[in-house]
């Protein structure tokens, strides 16, 4: 596996993972009280949107295995998140 570059460095630390958190947790928030959820469910549906939109971004921002592992940790908060809780 290659180091990151200080230009990869600086994309993930304050650009990609932060936009993909941002939009992943409007998107989860919005989802489950569109599904009618509770304050509980809304408030896990962005956390966990959010979780996978942050490795999602740094996924987009990376390459070779580091890529993969960051896109998978975003399919698994997308999993877990649309996990029923009762």
């Amino acid at each position: 596996m290659r180091e990151l570059t200080s230009e990869e460095i600086e994309q993930v630390g304050g650009g990609f993972g932060a936009v993909g958190a941002a939009l992943g947790g409007i998107a989860g928030g919005l989802t489950a009280a569109a599904n009618g959820g509770n304050v509980g469910q809304v408030a896990a549906g962005a956390a966990f949107g959010a979780a996978s939109g942050f490795f999602g971004g740094i996924a987009s921002a990376t390459t070779g295995i580091t890529r993969v592992m960051f896109g998978a940790y975003s399919i698994e908060m997308g999993v877990l998140s649309s996990a029923p809780t009762s």
